[in-house]
């Protein structure tokens, strides 16, 4: 009987340890589940140094940049794509540059945005937001309602060319689209666990065009949360060209990401993510007849939360 009682106390604790073993080896299928009305609180900082050789004289820009929003889910499609509100709550800039200095936050703003007009696009930004449509894999597939909110940011700050030019620059699809990106990534297909790894391709759009390519990997796979690693490799387009301050321009770039995160199997959306860039290269463009070359490298570290 004793003998019989100790294998069991000893089939039990080996059950009990290899529980965890057995929990992370199990496959978990990643999919994007927004419950309607389950409402995501964000914040993604972003700390930036830019440092620039402007015709032979460095140049240092410390930027630090704070968007807080909401994800509000709206149901989901017939389709499985999911519908849901993005809310902008608060946007805090710091910026320091060659001796001087400026700052804005929304949550006190004490004539910060009156005193640096273009801070107004920021205090004209909060408060409102767009409709995005997500697919159940994490891909944003719509921005909707850009152009409303373009237009009361507009008529917020008083109209006129000047301000329908610099927030029609800075509020389009893409930008929107970038500033709330952090809360999802690109899920894989087919079911992941420890170990496994995928590949996302795509391009970012802002001042120039960065195709990158993203590989995450699994460190470690429970119920409760998924731990990953992202690598990746960014570059611009060999010859493509923008504008900048009404000069044409091109950006000859390229960089790297790397960091972790941490995914809500459950919903499938980020916990908390640290994202380390670094990216080097070169803008050349003709001003006036004045050929200018300009070496570039820009280090800046993102963290994204849940609130």
């Amino acid at each position: 009987m004793k003998k019989s009682l100790k294998f069991k106390q000893v089939a039990t604790l080996l059950l009990a340890l290899a529980m965890p073993v057995a929990l992370c080896a199990s496959d978990i299928t990643l999919r994007l589940n927004l419950d309607k009305g389950a409402d995501v609180k964000y914040s993604s900082v972003t700390k930036q140094v830019i440092t620039q050789t402007v015709s032979g004289m460095q140049q240092v820009i410390n930027q630090d940049q704070t968007f807080e929003f909401t994800v509000s889910p709206k149901g989901k499609e017939a389709n499985s794509n999911f519908k849901a509100a993005i809310t902008f709550n608060r946007i805090a800039i710091d910026m320091k540059m060659q001796g001087m200095e400026m700052s804005f936050d929304s949550d006190d703003d004490s004539g910060s945005a009156a005193a640096n007009p273009q801070f107004l696009v920021f205090k004209a930004m909060v408060g409102k937001g767009v409709t995005a449509l997500v697919s159940p894999l994490g891909e944003v597939l719509e921005i909707n309602g850009v152009d409303e909110m373009r237009s009361q940011m507009i008529a917020e700050v008083g109209g006129g060319a000047q301000a329908e030019q610099t927030i029609g620059a800075a509020i389009t699809d893409e930008s929107i689209k970038q500033m709330f990106a952090g809360a999802f990534i690109a899920l894989p297909e087919k079911a992941v666990k420890e170990s496994s790894s995928w590949t996302e391709n795509k391009s970012i759009e802002a001042q120039f065009t960065l195709n990158t390519i993203n590989t995450y990997s699994v460190l470690s796979a429970s119920s409760k949360e998924i731990k990953l690693t992202l690598s990746a490799t960014m570059s611009t387009i060999p010859g493509n060209k923008s504008s900048m301050m009404g000069m044409e321009v091109t950006y000859n770039m390229f960089g790297t990401t790397s960091g972790t995160i941490a995914l809500n199997p459950k919903t499938g959306m980020i916990i908390e993510s640290v994202m380390e860039q670094n990216i080097n290269g070169s803008i050349a463009g003709d001003m006036m007849g004045q050929k200018l070359d300009i070496p570039m490298a820009i280090t800046s570290t993102t963290t994204v939360k849940q609130l």
